[in-house]
């Protein structure tokens, strides 16, 4: 009895482990069709070649709860000086850049052409400290941390 009760309780917990997995790929396939389709509904995609991840660039007010990447309101437009893109801390958006060391490349897209950058930096900031966003030729990841007092930033240059 006790047999089968513990395969009952694997079964059941490797099916609900499994749900967020398949919830990820589905969301990972709409992402890819996206930037394959390039109908000009985002501004661009950004891509992190160390993770295979993707994820599309927008700026309207619901990207964020759309798991999407936001183009900040005090950032150029893609391709431009000082780019600096926000999302969430979640695994859709920016869990792994907590894992991008000095080095890593980081590409962004307008659909037209791709920029590429290196990672020179990474730290936490203070919420309100917008003065270490203001960096030239750079395009800046920007998420929030677990005690949201504090923001942790990936800063990188484009090359």
């Amino acid at each position: 009895m006790l047999k089968r009760i513990i395969k009952l309780f694997i079964f059941i917990s490797s099916f609900f482990l499994f749900i967020p997995t398949i919830k990820e790929y589905e969301y990972k396939r709409k992402v890819k069709r996206i930037i394959k389709e390039n109908n000009n509904t985002y501004l661009g995609y950004i891509s992190i070649p160390k993770f295979n991840y993707e994820n599309v660039i927008d700026n309207k007010d619901n990207a964020l709860d759309n798991n999407q990447i936001y183009l900040t309101d005090f950032s150029d437009k893609i391709g431009g000086n000082n780019i600096v893109l926000a999302g969430h801390n979640n695994r859709y958006v920016f869990n792994k850049i907590y894992y991008l060391n000095v080095g890593d490349s980081i590409i962004i897209s307008d659909f037209n052409m791709d920029y590429l950058y290196e990672v020179i930096d990474s730290k936490y900031i203070n919420v309100d400290d917008f003065d270490s966003l203001k960096i030239d030729n750079s395009l800046i990841l920007l998420t929030c941390s677990s005690d949201n007092q504090k923001r942790y930033i990936v800063i990188s240059i484009r090359k």
